[in-house]
């Protein structure tokens, strides 16, 4: 068991990363959907079925970890998630079929291609949902909880964010290095 600061910094990261995501790809469907179908590792007909479903179950992954009683339902449901991505990434980056967008969206943005650099962010989100399910130590919290709580959870969205970036990077230099 952790402690709770630090389970609650985790918890609130992936939030916002879930629904962040999430908004993002029902704002920007079509191109979503689009790099479902990028990936070719379902049958046409079933791209927008798993289009809806995936962006559902980032909403509702994110809903459950908010609340206590579906905290470990909400991780797992994120954790699985996170591995789904992870697994088409890989099975694209092993045909060699990189030039197509991550389909990430929210805070991921940037990234305009895959490669194995994804799939240590995502390993990196899925300990995150790991640390949600080991649960949390019982203590009292005290105010400076608050202000540790905050600059955790800020610090680790921006390491998020430099990471995206830093991915970003590398594909538009990997591409110049191509042409």
């Amino acid at each position: 068991m952790d402690d709770p600061i630090i389970v609650y910094a985790a918890l609130a990261v992936l939030v916002v990363i879930l629904w962040l995501g999430a908004l993002d790809k029902l704002r920007h469907f079509a191109q979503f959907e689009a790099a479902v179908a990028a990936y070719r590792l379902l049958p046409r007909a079933l791209n927008t079925p798993f289009a809806l479903f995936f962006v559902a179950g980032e909403l509702a992954s994110g809903a459950l970890l908010l609340v206590p009683s579906g905290r470990s339902a909400g991780a797992l449901a994120a954790g699985a998630l996170v591995l789904l991505a992870s697994a088409g990434v890989a099975v694209n980056l092993l045909r060699g079929h990189t030039r197509i967008s991550c389909g990430c969206g929210g805070l991921a943005q940037a990234a305009t291609g895959l490669t194995w650099w994804l799939l240590l962010r995502n390993g990196l989100l899925a300990g995150l949902a790991g640390l949600v399910l080991s649960g949390m130590a019982a203590r009292d919290l005290v105010w400076l909880d608050g202000l540790t709580f905050f600059g955790l959870t800020l610090s680790l969205l921006g390491l998020y964010l430099v990471f995206n970036q830093l991915i970003a990077s590398h594909l538009r230099m990997q591409e110049r290095s191509q042409s």
